[in-house]
């Protein structure tokens, strides 16, 4: 009975710390406790190009622009794909017929097969587009599925031959690149799928483990490799309390996290049925580490009692400064408390590297050090079983501070405000607000967001408005992986949910003495991206590409970026996590009036 009043004491306070949490920060799951909505932009307008949608579709409720293959589906008001679109231009703007370029779109159907084929502004001679239309040219590929109508041997139309010809050949290529991409998509859903099934493979190892100990103890050795090797080095799947925070205030996306959300599911019920520990002691890839370094035994140092007791409450009271410090809202980063982040090596910070190794040499002497004396994630974990002792008097107290804080910080929980500030003015009051994010939510930014931002960037002055500028949008997960892992003053795209990438474009920007005005222009176009990121809710960071020439090598060949484009900056894009704030830059000793310095 003792056994069970305690665990339902600690289960107690950590409903506490999590309710002060949510005070604190005003939402939890990424709900506003005040009732207030985040601004959402409907799709249901669609761009000029594709107004004859709705003469195809009585039944036109939105669309959603695939920003990596370029496709823009087609909604109904019950949410089913009605067919996607395909636009040729811009990839088959070099391709002229008599009196130019004949940009159309592709119009396919759900089971890939194409529907017709719909023709855009254009200055071709109509009576050459009425024969066509005569001849019903334009109806040759209804009914072909893409490799298909990619293949299709046609012949060009006598008395409009050049615009047949372009046609054919504007067809052949869009679909071309289309199918290209597709088919990188899929060796990245592929890639992706691994990533998730060989996790999950891992975890249900570590519960045949724990529910099977005896049996499965000759093969512990491999459960620590896959551990390290899997959950650690290849995927980062571990909990942390700057993971755990995030999600508790910012939510999660279960499916884009099914590995963690698992690992988290049964890191919490374990305990509470088994009274035992899951997480730390079968899953956590430092615990393995440790456990495998510990094997490698130099000499075996064991503490005493005295020491042991001094030692025992240090976990509690690094759980109670990380809560403390969410609450506060005090900016500091959570990963460095933790060692866990060191298998993501590269961009590790040099607190966290020196932890993880320190810890692993202790590991040599004494057993998993980390885990028995400094971890908060596993004292968070403890508090669902029911093991009685000092450390809950402990636990205990550390839950009736956390709540006086929670209470207090409520009470006087306004928004500082800035004296210079014209906070009646909403653009002034977004550029004082403006801040550079770097922690981001795993909450996914919409196409239309992303569209939104870049029609404010370019809507930006430029120099003899020649507007040389081009941007990059991505969204794709494993492309902004990749440039994180190779930008080093990127490595929050890690965890950004999309990115832009402003680029001069120098044939825009080839008239004299104007050139070398794109660099300007396209400053001026990310600042309005930043301050339209900011006024729809989302954050926003100026990484520079230009004119580090290793970063411009990174985003060329990883976008594959054309020869005319430039990479000015790439702009990290995501949800907040609320950790970065405003700086107030006012100084008035920097302002000289006329001519008195």
């Amino acid at each position: 009975m003792k056994t069970y009043n305690t665990k339902i004491l600690k289960i107690i306070i950590l409903i506490i710390g999590i309710t002060v949490v949510a005070v604190s920060s005003g939402k939890i799951f990424n709900y506003n406790l005040d009732g207030k909505t985040d601004f959402r932009k409907t799709q249901d307008k669609l761009p000029d190009e594709l107004i004859f949608v709705k003469e195809l579709s009585e039944d036109f409720a939105y669309y959603k622009h695939d920003t990596v293959s370029d496709r823009y589906n087609i909604y109904n008001s019950k949410g089913n794909l009605e067919f996607y679109i395909l636009l040729t231009s811009p990839y088959c703007d070099n391709i002229r017929g008599f009196g130019g370029s004949v940009p159309f779109a592709i119009i396919v159907n759900n089971s890939d097969k194409i529907i017709g084929l719909h023709l855009l502004n254009h200055y071709e001679t109509q009576s050459w587009i009425d024969k066509l239309n005569n001849n019903n040219f334009f109806d040759t590929w209804n009914g072909l599925d893409i490799q298909s109508a990619i293949t299709k041997n046609i012949d060009a139309v006598s008395g409009a031959t050049m615009t047949s010809e372009a046609v054919i050949e504007s067809i052949s290529r869009r679909l071309s690149e289309y199918k290209k991409v597709e088919e990188e998509k899929k060796k990245r859903i592929l890639y992706k799928d691994l990533g998730v099934i060989i996790p999950l493979i891992v975890i249900i190892f570590a519960l045949l483990s724990f529910l099977y100990p005896k049996k499965m103890a000759k093969l512990r050795i491999w459960l620590l490799l896959a551990s390290v090797g899997v959950l650690g080095f290849w995927q980062a799947d571990f909990l942390s309390m700057a993971l755990l925070s995030n999600w508790l205030i910012n939510g999660m996306s279960v499916m884009q996290n099914i590995v963690l959300f698992t690992i988290l599911v049964l890191s919490i019920l374990i305990p509470l049925i088994k009274n035992k520990p899951f997480y730390c002691q079968y899953v956590c890839p430092y615990g393995a580490a440790q456990e495998l370094a510990g094997k490698i035994k130099i000499k075996n140092i064991v503490l005493n009692n005295k020491t042991v007791k001094i030692l025992n409450p240090i976990k509690y009271i690094l759980l109670f400064i990380i809560t403390l410090i969410i609450v506060l809202k005090i900016d500091v980063s959570l990963e460095n408390f933790e060692p866990f982040s060191a298998f993501q090596f590269r961009f590790a910070s040099a607190v966290v590297l020196t932890i993880a190794l320190v810890m692993l040499v202790l590991s040599f002497f004494n057993n998993k050090p980390w885990c028995k004396f400094f971890c908060p994630t596993g004292a968070l974990f403890s508090m669902l079983r029911g093991k009685s002792g000092k450390t809950n008097l402990l636990a205990f107290g550390i839950g009736l501070i956390v709540f006086y804080s929670a209470i207090t910080l409520s009470c006087n929980n306004t928004k500082p405000k800035n004296d210079n500030m014209e906070i009646n003015n909403e653009t002034l009051r977004i550029i004082h607000e403006r801040k550079s994010v770097r922690n981001f939510t795993d909450k996914p930014v919409s196409d239309s967001d992303l569209e939104l931002l870049v029609k404010a960037g370019m809507a930006a002055p430029s120099a003899r408005n020649l507007q040389p500028w081009a941007f990059i949008i991505v969204n794709e997960r494993d492309i902004l992986d990749e440039l994180g892992k190779s930008l080093k003053n990127a490595r929050m795209l890690l965890n950004a949910q999309a990115a832009i990438i402003v680029c001069g474009d120098i044939t825009k920007a080839s008239m004299q003495p104007d050139s070398a005005y794109w660099v300007q222009d396209c400053c001026a176009a990310t600042q309005n991206i930043l301050l339209a990121a900011e006024s729809i809710g989302l954050g926003a960071v100026w990484t520079a590409a230009y004119p580090y020439l290793d970063r411009l090598e990174v985003v060329r060949n990883t976008l594959k970026v054309p020869e005319n484009l430039i990479p000015l900056n790439v702009i990290p894009i995501g949800y907040p996590t609320g950790e970065d704030k405003p700086k107030d830059k006012w100084d008035p000793e920097i302002v000289f009036w006329n001519n008195n310095y």
